[in-house]
């Protein structure tokens, strides 16, 4: 559709007759007759008279109209030749702007994909402690695997204490998230006082997955590869 044309639609859909809008324009019938057929090109002022008699916006119009012809019929006209370096440099401005965004989604994918991947953020591992039973006020944390060495007296007094201390046993297991060491003592919660105390020993370590972790490395994967397939398609939009 020419620029007439459309002109000339929209004349009659406000049911106006060549005379009274060639009237409202301040033009000559038969000049308003070429306008319409293309067998003239208005000039700047004409076609602000021409718009404005029919209560149209020059954007409003010339979006109707292919590019293509604009630029090779129209773009003659200042009023629309502004228009388009006007549409150039807003399309330019969107198009840097998508390229900020797909660098960004790849600058963001790299750092979050490597911490959901290493666990550096949300550590899966889970430590097991295991205390043998409760160190009485007065002996050492170790008391339990030092009891060979500070037994005394004869074979049957020695008996006598080893058995005492498997009596004595009572294991207790802590599964933690932070690391306490190979071992760590600490008070007993419930007791006479704080000189009742329990020391734990790191027997093991589990490993247990955490859904943080995963959802990073896939927001990671996605952000890389909607930022990679963004900058290829604007890349190659560029060298057209």
């Amino acid at each position: 559709m020419t620029l007439g044309d459309y002109l000339k639609q929209q004349r009659t859909e406000q049911e106006l007759s060549q005379a009274e809008l060639a009237e409202k324009m301040g033009v000559e019938q038969s000049y308003l007759s070429k306008l319409e057929s293309e067998r003239s090109l208005p000039s700047t002022e004409i076609l602000a008279a021409w718009l404005e008699a029919l209560a149209l916006e020059l954007d409003t119009v010339l979006a109707e109209l292919d590019r293509a012809y604009i630029h090779a019929k129209l773009s003659r006209i200042p009023s629309v030749d502004a228009w388009l370096r006007q549409q150039k440099v807003q399309s330019l401005v969107r198009e840097r702007i998508r390229m900020y965004a797909a660098v960004l989604c790849i600058a963001l994918a790299v750092p979050m994909f490597y911490l959901g991947y290493t666990k550096l953020v949300f550590d899966e591992a889970i430590y097991e402690y295991e205390s043998p039973g409760v160190v009485l006020p007065g002996e050492p944390q170790d008391i339990y695997f030092l009891t060979p060495q500070l037994q005394s007296g004869g074979l049957a007094e020695r008996q006598e204490q080893h058995l005492e201390m498997l009596k004595r046993r009572n294991p207790k297991i802590l599964l933690l998230s932070d690391y306490r060491g190979e071992q760590f003592n600490r008070p007993i919660p419930d007791a006479v006082n704080d000189s009742f105390t329990r020391t734990y020993y790191l027997e093991e370590t589990h490993q247990q997955p955490r859904w943080q972790n995963t959802l990073l490395q896939a927001l990671g994967l996605f952000l890389g590869t909607f930022g990679l397939v963004l900058l290829i398609i604007l890349l190659r939009s560029q060298k057209r």
